[in-house]
């Protein structure tokens, strides 16, 4: 056996081992019936397209995420929400990069940004980690703008 084909079988046997860890992992192929099969040229219908259901989703208690970590407390936001929330965070962060009188905005982008954050760690210890971070970056952000005021 080649050692690339090596590589990929092992590849291969770390993520199947990962998904039947996780309770993810579908019944095995040959104890589906011969219906539920279909070529592999044919595309799938209807549903969230491969993998894409599992990724997005709002943990909740005892769910288990892809890395195997159990959460102790529920998301308050959609991962794809947070994603865009980190994304406007970005942009204001820029933004203040570059005008030497908005910096105050940037730091509170990145307070806000460090909740979100928060929202997606497993623990009430870690979220308040981030949480006491971006209570940092808010009173840095109240600063500068009350500096800049008087």
């Amino acid at each position: 056996m080649a050692r690339k084909d090596r590589e990929r079988a092992r590849k291969r046997r770390a993520i199947e081992r990962a998904r039947r860890e996780s309770g993810v992992e579908a019944e095995p192929r040959e104890e589906r019936p011969s219906a539920a099969r279909r070529p592999p040229s044919r595309p799938r219908t209807g549903g969230p397209q491969r993998g894409q259901g599992q990724q997005l989703k709002k943990l909740q208690i005892g769910d288990v995420d892809r890395r195997g970590r159990e959460f102790k407390r529920n998301m308050v936001l959609h991962p794809r929400t947070a994603m865009f929330i980190s994304l406007a965070v970005i942009t204001a962060a820029i933004v203040g990069l570059f005008r030497p009188r908005l910096q105050w905005v940037s730091y509170l982008a990145f307070s806000f940004g460090f909740v979100v954050f928060a929202d997606s760690r497993p623990t009430w210890w870690q979220a308040g980690v981030w949480i006491a971070v971006a209570a940092v970056c808010a009173l840095f952000a109240v600063y500068l703008f009350v500096s800049q005021v008087l």
